[in-house]
């Protein structure tokens, strides 16, 4: 299960390497332009999600989901990331681990971008859901938090 998990993180670090290397090859605007297409196509995928399932195979902190997570999460840098777009990064991470968003095909590098909000991708994926009057993800930071990432600080 932490061979899988590890896995799980190298190929979010790999996409997320080369979509922001395909981002910074455009200019301005047309890095502008691709960033919104990515922005729809991720939240066009999270539409397809069945987010009852994401949760309860997240649930279980023994799950592979929840090692998954906890691999994924430790790339991401959240104390840069706004509210609203680590909701997004957090639904996504969990939609994966879960697998019923794959991290694989012409999806892979928009979806790890998002995750990692590069660019601030996370927040325009969270604009266009709700452009869209799409159904925003449930947050599962607390989950990503709780249940995948071990804190081992104390109190004094």
């Amino acid at each position: 299960m932490k061979a899988r998990a590890a896995e799980f993180g190298r190929t979010l670090r790999t996409e997320y390497e080369a979509g922001k290397a395909g981002a910074a090859d455009l200019p301005d605007e047309a890095s502008d332009a691709a960033d919104a297409a990515d922005a729809a196509a991720v939240a066009e995928a999270m539409k397809g999600v069945d987010w009852a399932k994401v949760r309860a195979a997240t649930s279980e902190k023994s799950a592979e989901a929840a090692h998954a997570m906890k691999s994924m999460a430790a790339e991401v840098d959240w104390d840069k990331v706004q509210p609203v777009a680590a909701k997004v990064s957090s639904a996504l991470i969990a939609a994966v681990a879960s697998g019923q968003l794959g991290i694989g095909g012409r999806f892979a590098a928009p979806v790890a971008r998002a995750i990692m909000n590069d660019r601030n991708l996370a927040g325009r994926v969270s604009a266009t859901l709700a452009a869209n009057d799409a159904a925003a993800p449930s947050d599962f930071l607390p989950a990503v938090r709780d249940g995948a990432i071990d804190t081992t600080a104390r109190d004094a």
